[in-house]
């Protein structure tokens, strides 16, 4: 069972969201890494609280390491204490993420798991499939002065048709990451995952690979574009890419209204290696950006 008791606490802000997170001191400074930017600031009023607990090593260094060390987490509100949600698992598996909660969230919020750019008035989100080169792309847009968003998800207030930011650390992997491991990351703190399929994974936070937008900002309208590599293909760009899989289930009718009418849905086309940097070329050419 899980037996590290909380002992420290932070204050983190989701969209408007303030959440009290009470975990061990090591896991605080993990916070920290992960969601630096998006600390509530003095007087903050908590709307839910979230229990961290885990084995030797903590919640989140267990979650990075992939190992079978118990954890848990129990989601309550706050004030009040109702509990919402709790869970005691051991690898992360379909486990909803407690941080953000949004499993409470789900009546605020629509999502898409995207990496999210904007230049000027152009604000793009890359969807696809794992490994279809969506964080290389966005370092190579992000190169060009393109300002990140997310590399993780679109996220967009259903009261306003916003997206709005959410900066976690950018991970970078396979031929990027030996183009900058001695460069760019050299110095940075950075934590170190493993994919089965990628092989070494490093965390890097977004504003030291870029700019970035800060988290109050509310920015659209969004245009989808889906990133897919394909066998014997040089890289392409088209209108009418595919609908993304939408978060909570059923809100695509929503998202989409929230959409760019000009090239709403895109199709970008990348060669099964390499290609971020012809495909940025055609980002900024199709887009006029």
């Amino acid at each position: 069972m899980p037996h590290d008791a909380p002992d420290a606490e932070r204050l983190l802000d989701f969209f408007g969201t303030v959440v009290r997170v009470r975990c061990t001191p090591g896991d605080a400074t993990d916070l920290d890494f992960f969601f630096g930017p998006h600390r509530a600031g003095p007087g903050a009023r908590p709307r839910y609280r979230v229990d961290l607990s885990s084995g030797e090593g903590g919640f989140l260094r267990s979650l990075l390491a992939k190992d079978d060390s118990p954890k848990a987490f129990r989601l309550s509100s706050d004030p009040g204490g109702v509990l919402i949600e709790e869970r005691r698992f051991t690898r992360w598996s379909s486990v909803p993420s407690p941080l953000p909660p949004f499993r409470a969230m789900s009546e605020e919020i629509a999502a898409v798991q995207a990496t999210v750019l904007v230049r000027g008035e152009c604000c793009l989100a890359f969807h696809g499939d794992p490994h279809s080169g969506k964080t290389s792309l966005g370092l190579a847009l992000s190169a060009r002065g393109w300002a990140l968003v997310s590399d993780q998800l679109l996220v967009v207030e259903r009261a306003t048709g916003a997206a709005r930011p959410y900066l976690t650390p950018t991970g970078v992997r396979g031929r990027t990451l030996a183009a900058i491991r001695e460069g760019t990351l050299a110095g940075l703190d950075r934590r170190r995952s493993f994919c089965t399929v990628s092989g070494e994974v490093v965390l890097a936070r977004p504003e030291s690979l870029g700019a970035v937008v800060p988290v109050g900002h509310r920015l659209g309208p969004v245009r989808l574009v889906a990133v897919r590599r394909s066998p014997g293909a040089g890289p392409g760009l088209r209108a009418g890419g595919p609908a993304p899989r939408v978060w909570p289930a059923g809100a695509w009718s929503w998202l989409s209204g929230a959409l760019a009418a000009d090239r709403a849905r895109s199709l970008l086309t990348l060669p099964p290696e390499g290609g971020e940097q012809a495909g940025a070329d055609l980002v900024e050419e199709y887009f006029g950006a």
